[in-house]
């Protein structure tokens, strides 16, 4: 009895003490301001990385946010929001998806146009139509990113398209010339292919610096989007939006927590915050890989 007394000290004092950080740091987002989710796989496959959810996962935690009044912002809607900026959008979500895999085009487009549910997918657009080969394997069969084909039918039933960076290389390791290359290469040549300007960016792994922010700016972006930024919640950043990712440790009532105003909010960042800064090894793990194979 003692022990467990002296155990649920220690567990409430730790809580309490992340709790304080999360509160000093980072602090909850702006009232009234439309929420982003961000999931990535959509799928029955394994993956150890964690970065999926089942397709009948997601469905479900779709319709309980339709049924808790959310709606779903498209990508103009989004912006021109973000602009008022007048706290009118309290229930109103923005949905994403990086990455750009296939299974957007098999299970999600058709699921989502039921339900009448906008979403916007960021492109990985030199892996258009190949394998996700700039990820680390860990002993699994690769994902096939989106073919043009497939995107530009996804277009034309009213998907939205943004730019995920050309090789998915982590910005923040690439000098800055390499940085402008990979965004603006992908920017025109999304845009050749779908005929429609791309307004939008999503970092790779979430990461950014100050000058990956102003070649973002200089590319012709109007906004981007990290995941978790390291800035304070309450201050926005068009160029480091934040987003609430989705993952398969998240179950459809947990989602809600991610949603600012739930009690369970800061727990859920500070559980994403240390997903999202585990993910970003895997370009020094793939890159160390590389190496050692070419040197075997």
């Amino acid at each position: 009895m003692e022990a467990a007394i002296v155990i649920g000290v220690v567990v409430t004092a730790v809580l309490a003490g992340a709790y304080a950080a999360w509160r000093a740091k980072y602090g909850p987002p702006p009232a009234g301001a439309p929420q982003v989710l961000c999931f990535h796989k959509i799928c029955d496959r394994f993956c150890w990385e964690g970065t999926w959810t089942t397709p009948d996962r997601f469905f479900a935690t779709i319709d309980r946010l339709l049924e808790r009044g959310y709606r779903f912002l498209d990508e103009s809607q989004y912006l021109s929001a973000i602009e008022r900026g007048d706290g009118s959008s309290r229930d109103a979500l923005f949905l994403t998806f990086d990455d750009g895999y296939r299974e957007l085009h098999t299970i999600v487009l058709p699921g989502l146009a039921a339900r009448a549910v906008p979403f916007h997918v960021f492109l990985v657009s030199e892996y258009a139509g190949r394998d996700n080969t700039w990820d680390l394997s860990l002993g699994r069969r690769p994902f096939r990113h989106l073919s043009w084909d497939e995107v530009a039918e996804m277009g034309a039933r009213g998907v939205t398209f943004g730019s995920h960076g050309a090789t998915h290389a982590d910005l923040t390791r690439l000098p800055l010339e390499s940085v402008r290359s990979e965004l603006v290469r992908s920017k025109m040549e999304i845009e050749y292919r779908l005929k429609r300007p791309v307004r939008t960016l999503s970092y790779p792994f979430g990461r950014y610096r100050e000058e990956v922010k102003r070649a973002a700016r200089g590319a012709g972006y109007e906004a981007a989007f990290s995941l978790y930024p390291s800035h304070a919640n309450a201050r926005f950043d068009l160029y480091a939006i934040r987003r609430n990712a989705v993952y398969i440790v998240d179950p459809v009532r947990l989602v809600e927590a991610k949603l600012a105003g739930s009690r369970l909010f800061w727990f859920e960042e500070m559980k994403c915050r240390a997903i999202n800064a585990v993910a970003v090894l895997t370009p020094i793990l793939r890159n160390a890989g590389d190496r050692k194979a070419r040197g075997s």
